[in-house]
């Protein structure tokens, strides 16, 4: 009988920026809630993810608020998503879809392509 324990993924050391309009503290606990979550099959650290609002047309009004969000990863390519709102809470569920999908994808593409064997251990098997 073996002694196996299972530990619990944890999600990697966040460093978070957030920029542009202000933004309201139970927003910016929601960023790091939600970025955080759709980190937790990440196994290295530290990730960046920086956030910015941008109001495009001013006091104006109407569906003009821009949330762009970028997240680094080491050892991969970056990561960019943007939406358009009428709100700053809409705008970053939007963007924070799109980024979550991304990573997911991400993390699929670089699972799947550990399990496949590389070519040299593969020629190696064969002579």
């Amino acid at each position: 009988m073996t002694n196996t324990t299972v530990r619990p993924r944890r999600s990697p050391q966040l460093r978070l920026e957030i920029a542009g309009l202000p933004v309201a503290s139970p927003l910016r606990a929601r960023i790091a809630q939600r970025i955080g979550r759709s980190l937790v099959g990440v196994q290295t650290s530290p990730v960046h993810a920086h956030v910015a609002f941008a109001d495009i047309n001013g006091p104006k009004g109407g569906v003009d608020i821009r949330c762009a969000i970028d997240v680094q990863i080491p050892r991969t390519a970056p990561l960019h998503a943007t939406a358009f709102a009428d709100r700053r809470t809409a705008a970053f569920n939007r963007s924070a879809a799109v980024i979550g999908r991304r990573i997911a994808r991400q993390l699929l593409r670089r699972q799947e392509s550990g399990r496949r064997p590389k070519k040299y251990y593969a020629a190696k098997r064969l002579f």
